[in-house]
């Protein structure tokens, strides 16, 4: 079993509900891998489907529809304060570099440099 399943299968089995829920330390001892690498994986599950919720405590399996929506909540704000920073670095690097050719890609909402 690969390790992202391997995990995804031990929150489901062992950390089911916020009660429940693991720190990223224990998940990086028990797992023998590193917070960023961690990270990787669950975001990779979660898109895959897993309902992996977080919190400040830690990881754990969605056990209710609340603890899903309260995760996605968490997520949509973060992705809003994400959005309004690049926002503004795209506007300050219009004026303080009028001629990027970036520019244009960026406020088109391009990613690509």
């Amino acid at each position: 079993m690969a390790l992202d399943e391997t995990i995804a299968k031990h929150l489901e089995d062992y950390h089911l509900g916020e009660a429940c829920a693991v720190s990223s330390r224990e998940l990086e001892r028990a797992f023998d891998i590193r917070g960023p690498d961690l990270r990787r994986i669950i975001n990779r599950l979660r898109g895959e489907g897993h309902p992996i919720c977080s919190f400040d405590y830690g990881y754990y399996y969605a056990e209710t529809e609340e603890e899903l929506q309260r995760t996605i909540r968490q997520l949509r704000s973060r992705i809003k304060k994400i959005a309004h920073a690049e926002r503004g670095l795209t506007k300050a690097l219009a004026k303080r570099f009028p001629d990027s050719r970036q520019i244009a890609l960026l406020l088109e909402g391009g990613d690509d440099f």
